[in-house]
């Protein structure tokens, strides 16, 4: 494969993760929906880890290969990149997972996240060992720990998105809407696919070069396609045309005589109901910034809600 040619098919995933990571930003931006906040971070933590540990680990190959430089060292070489790269995987998949309990308005209990990034820390550590006393290895045998390592990698992105899929089938079979739970269910199968894809490749890699940039492809530019599905739950859910519907300002006027909202919260809320953000609303409403978030908060206490999203549902259903 000529040299232009893998540059090019390195850049390709890179690209689309990019354009996937300012898709999420404007989905965050515009709706400010916490499940969608995670997503965006877990996004981000996915790139870097994809960029840094994965492309730049075939990069680093690619040099020191160039180089001539011991095979021993740029297997070593390798496996620190991977290393280095530990913390922003275990972010990433932790930050799906946290995104998907969220979308049911729920949180991840303290005791797991403990757990979690203890073992993640664990982990970490173990493996900075193993890759310090590297040196002591002979030729045959990183081959067998770069096998090792793969199995391992695989392994952990099965399980947790495994559960990721397995949080979304469950938590869903209790949702009365038929659009919300063919949604939810979509999504979650659709990381499960993906990992599935993803580990597939991973596995094969050692077969050709032009595998290993599909695995990238496949592991920084799926996420475009949940996206897609995110923006039309979104805007069904939160966006403008579903939130005010034609009797919206009587079911707006009866929901603050109900809860004792005044004249300028029920504004703010209407704002909210419109998938502004708290910046958009006191442009809006010519307040500074943090009017807005004592505004929100008050009406948060009053009506008993936690976020926007059970604000919002609560006028729809009239409660």
């Amino acid at each position: 494969m000529g040299e232009p040619l893998r540059i090019i098919l390195l850049f390709i995933p890179l690209i689309a993760g990019a354009i996937a990571i300012f898709f999420s930003f404007q989905l965050m931006k515009r709706f400010g929906v916490p499940f969608v906040n995670s997503y965006f971070y877990y996004l981000v933590f996915l790139y870097i880890f994809g960029a840094y540990s994965l492309a730049g680990s075939g990069i680093l190959e690619y040099l020191l290969t160039r180089m001539e430089i011991e095979l021993k060292v740029i297997h070593s070489a390798r496996l620190f990149s991977i290393f280095l790269g530990i913390p922003f995987i275990s972010l990433s998949t932790f930050m799906l997972l946290r995104s998907m309990i969220e979308f049911f308005q729920k949180k991840i209990p303290t005791l797991f996240t403990t757990f979690y990034f203890v073992v993640s820390i664990a982990a970490f550590i173990v493996y900075g060992i193993f890759v310090i006393r590297l040196t002591r290895f002979e030729l045959g045998e990183y081959q067998l720990l770069i096998t090792i390592q793969r199995w391992v990698f695989i392994g952990f992105m099965v399980t947790m998105y495994l559960t990721i899929f397995a949080v979304g089938i469950l938590y869903s079979r209790k949702m009365a809407d038929h659009y919300e739970k063919r949604f939810i269910r979509i999504f979650s199968s659709g990381y499960l696919f993906f990992v599935v894809v993803s580990s597939t490749a991973f596995v094969l890699i050692f077969m050709h070069i032009v595998v290993s940039h599909i695995f990238l492809f496949i592991f920084l530019s799926w996420h475009l396609i949940p996206i897609l599905f995110l923006n039309l739950y979104l805007d069904k859910y939160h966006g403008q045309s579903s939130s005010l519907q034609d009797n919206f300002e009587t079911m707006l006027i009866d929901f603050s005589g109900k809860y004792e909202i005044s004249k300028r919260e029920r504004e703010v809320i209407q704002l909210i109901c419109k998938g502004q953000t708290n910046q958009e609303i006191g442009d809006a409403l010519f307040i500074s910034l943090q009017t807005v978030k004592d505004h929100i908060h008050r009406i948060f206490i009053k009506t008993g809600v936690k976020n926007r999203v059970q604000l919002t549902n609560m006028i729809r259903s009239g409660t």
